[in-house]
């Protein structure tokens, strides 16, 4: 039996992107469906190590890595995922740090898991530096994109308000809401309005007069095709420095234009897709002003580059590789 054991439920999208994903599209391969254990999935209470083990991130919130490690050690490979800077938290990194944390903080829980794993599938290079000082085996998969699943712009003109689109969840809302300035001079400049899709609630402060929050449902990424650009704010830290850029292969399969900080591989995904970086407040409203007023023709070459890079991170592309890696 394979045990995959995921912290957050279905709508999350690491565990969409780099558990679900592949399960449904290796099911054909097998004649038995993965057991899946977590929040809206079977209680982890009921995990049976006799098998391979694949752990994506954790198997709870507060956790020191005891019951990852019996789990990954027993796996059968035992192998762990990693998508995010869990290496880092420690409960006291700028942003992020919160009483709750330090007592458990999930640097300790990675290193206990990926010193107990045989193998850690890294989501980029970041993560894998920092993995092969724990564990001998380290495979780079990145977090890959569907392409079929989203709709593809074709028309790149702009002959109404301009859209600006942000995807995401409520625990990265605080990137987009430090870039609310910016913002809220395009907003002033060109007419333009925000969309985010993400959880329930109110738009962060300083985004609710010309922001609209649309909920996360299944299938809602087909909107992005809609928007005439799309964001990807961070912070410059480790934390951030380990993300593996979901939004950027979003935004790229749906052929718009993108504007990002240029941290960690945002740098690069930038390049290949011809978007556009940010580091300052002014950085963002030149960008943003830049790419919502220039010709259809420009931000249509844009869009051809979003969809090359999304085609490279593909499921197809990088299937055999994930295979090998977790030991299917």
């Amino acid at each position: 039996m394979i045990s995959v054991v995921v912290p957050y439920p279905a709508s999350n999208s690491s565990v969409r992107t780099r558990a679900l994903h592949w399960i449904d599209r290796t099911e054909r391969l097998r004649t038995e469906r993965p057991d899946v254990f977590g929040p809206g999935f079977r209680s982890t209470a009921k995990v049976s190590a006799d098998g391979p083990v694949l752990l994506l991130r954790n198997a709870r919130r507060l956790t020191r890595g005891g019951l990852e490690r019996r789990w990954l050690t027993a796996g059968a490979p035992g192998v762990y995922d990693l998508d995010d800077g869990l290496p880092w938290d420690d409960g006291n990194l700028p942003g992020l740090g919160r009483w709750w944390k330090r007592p458990f903080p999930r640097s300790l829980m990675a290193r206990r898991a990926a010193s107990a794993a045989d193998r850690v599938v890294a989501g980029n290079d970041t993560i894998a530096a920092w993995a092969g000082e724990h564990c001998a085996d380290v495979r780079v998969v990145p977090t890959c994109v569907e392409p079929g699943e989203y709709d593809t712009r074709d028309d790149w003109s702009i002959d109404r308000p301009p859209v600006i689109g942000w995807i995401g969840s409520t625990a990265t809302e605080p990137y987009l809401a430090s870039i609310a300035p910016a913002l809220r001079t395009v907003a002033d400049r060109l007419g333009a309005r925000v969309e985010m899709i993400s959880g329930p609630g109110d738009p962060p402060t300083g985004l609710s007069p010309f922001t609209t929050r649309i909920a996360w449902e299944p299938g809602i990424e087909r909107r992005i095709a809609t928007w005439d650009v799309g964001l990807m704010p961070l912070a410059d830290g480790v934390y951030e420095r380990a993300k593996c850029g979901y939004k950027l292969l979003q935004y790229a399969a749906s052929a718009i234009p993108a504007v990002a900080s240029p941290v960690g591989v945002n740098a690069p995904m930038l390049e290949r897709m011809d978007g556009l970086a940010a580091r300052t407040a002014d950085e963002w409203i030149d960008a943003l002003d830049a790419v919502l007023t220039e010709p259809a023709e420009r931000r249509a070459r844009r869009g051809g580059a979003g969809l090359g890079l999304a085609g490279a991170y593909s499921y197809d592309v990088w299937q055999d590789r994930w295979l090998d890696a977790v030991g299917w």
